[in-house]
């Protein structure tokens, strides 16, 4: 390696420790985050976090986790992840109410976990918050969902989309683009959309 190299390195790091800074603000941050071997620790820059909650309290990720994911917690929301758990690029959490992750779980490309609709259904109610997110920002909505709590051992597949009010058991598989709307029971293999179950895990 020649001394640009050298130093171009040098600068990517310098980045990685002082965003790996910012996110101390914003989160509880386990041992070894992101810094896998395997992926290098230039993989921190791939974790993208928003705290609106104000409480870095809030969003709690266990040790030996690798997350390239998107986070959002709102005002009323809680995120808390277990430890070894891994989250392939492009996913993307939403919490108003509580995401709770366990341990040894894996999330394929563009995994979403949304605990909220977003908006109200009334037509109103959404006619007026449309005139006010230009003016602010809308605080957790007067909308449905609820927590989500996925067990450990989970492996959510790609293009899947998990939405409020749902748990899904230990051991589980959620197959690609799976939209779970239900409760999935451990050991379970879901599919479609809605998914429905279609298998049994082996232990």
């Amino acid at each position: 390696m020649n001394i640009l190299d050298s130093l171009i390195e040098l600068r990517k790091r310098h980045k990685v420790v002082l965003y790996r800074k910012f996110l101390d603000t914003q989160a509880i941050l386990g041992s070894n985050f992101c810094m896998s071997k395997a992926l290098n620790y230039k993989n921190v820059l791939k974790f993208n976090v928003s705290n609106r909650s104000g409480n870095r309290e809030r969003i709690i990720i266990g040790n030996n986790c690798n997350i390239s994911a998107s986070i959002f917690c709102n005002t009323g929301g809680q995120i808390i992840i277990g430890d070894f758990v891994y989250m392939n690029s492009g996913g993307q959490l939403r919490a108003d109410h509580l995401i709770k992750i366990g341990s040894h779980c894996l999330f394929g490309p563009r995994v979403a976990i949304w605990d909220t609709d977003n908006h109200p259904l009334s037509r109103s109610k959404r006619h007026a918050q449309a005139e006010l997110i230009p003016l602010e920002f809308i605080n957790s909505y007067e909308a449905g969902g609820g927590p989500i709590v996925i067990g450990e051992d989970v492996w959510v597949c790609m293009d899947s989309l998990i939405l409020g009010g749902v748990t899904i058991g230990d051991g589980s598989i959620v197959a690609a683009r799976s939209v779970v709307t239900k409760n999935v029971p451990p050991l379970s293999i879901v599919a479609g959309v809605p998914a429905r179950i279609i298998g049994n895990v082996p232990e």
